[in-house]
């Protein structure tokens, strides 16, 4: 939430945003679909010096627990694997459980606060991830390796789109998590992650069948973007370019030979920007986050 924070010291101000130990092994680039994240409040740690994680409260496998920050303890109940969908945002699982993250209600409102829940197919329950540092008076120099995750049921929603938060960027184990309008204060709208486990062959076979890569990135306005694209069978394959609001800009199909393939996308007329390259082979997809200048 965006609130002018008044601190009766510099002491204060250190001792609420003390940041994350510089030894910490934070995620930077592309999502891994499929992979195990561990969500961490950006440059906020508890009065203790501990990071602050994202979490279901208890380890709870119920449908409607609740989702909190608090200290890095290094169980499940801070683990979440991140699963793309057809339209480039991700749905949030509770690790070990059926149970994804969403709005109670599926609300998209203001302060709508958050939860677990069986899967549906409600945008609620869907998040657009950009690695967006933000930047405001209170963070001039963020770092790079910051992400926001917006609802995409808001995504277009007038006056305001919504973001995941952390009320007033506090500091308290056990504040729950909730919604409110985008207004770049990285403190309380970005979080970092640490990647703690990849799919197996046993979990998630598409992205051991299937390796993606585009360039340049980031490209210029007319300048070719291709895609190079590792495959161990072939056949046809579908690309799609998704802008930050999950619409795909453009399309086109090619035809891979098993091993390494180069596919150089037909002149997609794209404005500057963020956008995501969804390579999808059958059931195996790969996607990349690319840059218009």
């Amino acid at each position: 939430m965006k609130k002018s924070l008044l601190f009766s010291s510099l002491a204060a101000i250190a001792l609420l945003f003390a940041g994350p130990s510089a030894s910490a092994q934070f995620s930077s680039g592309p999502i891994v679909n499929g992979g195990t994240y561990k969500i961490t409040h950006y440059f906020v740690t508890a009065t203790n010096g501990d990071p602050l994680c994202v979490e279901v409260a208890g380890n709870s496998a119920a449908a409607g627990a609740a989702v909190q920050q608090f200290n890095d303890n290094g169980n499940d109940a801070q683990r979440f694997v991140f699963e793309l969908q057809a339209d480039g945002s991700y749905k949030l699982r509770h690790k070990g459980t059926d149970m994804y993250i969403q709005t109670v209600g599926l609300s998209s409102a203001v302060f709508a606060e958050l939860e677990q829940n069986v899967s549906t197919d409600d945008f609620a329950q869907r998040w657009v991830i950009t690695e967006n540092p933000g930047s405001n008076v209170d963070n001039p120099n963020p770092p790079a390796g910051l992400y926001e995750f917006k609802l995409k049921k808001s995504v277009g929603q007038m006056p305001f789109e919504m973001c995941m938060e952390v009320p007033s960027a506090n500091n308290v184990s056990g504040q729950r998590l909730k919604l409110f309008d985008d207004n770049e204060y990285a403190r309380a709208q970005r979080f970092q992650l640490t990647l703690i486990s990849t799919p197996t062959a046993t979990k998630n076979a598409s992205q051991l069948v299937l390796k993606a890569q585009a360039y340049p990135n980031p490209f210029g306005q007319g300048e070719a973007l291709s895609v190079s694209i590792d495959a161990l069978t072939g056949g046809t394959v579908s690309i799609s370019v998704i802008d930050a609001l999950g619409h795909a800009v453009h399309s086109q199909r090619a035809t891979l030979r098993a091993g390494a393939n180069t596919v150089k996308l037909s002149n997609p007329v794209l404005a500057a920007g963020l956008y995501v390259v969804r390579v999808s082979q059958g059931k195996n997809t790969q996607q990349i986050h690319v840059a218009q200048q």
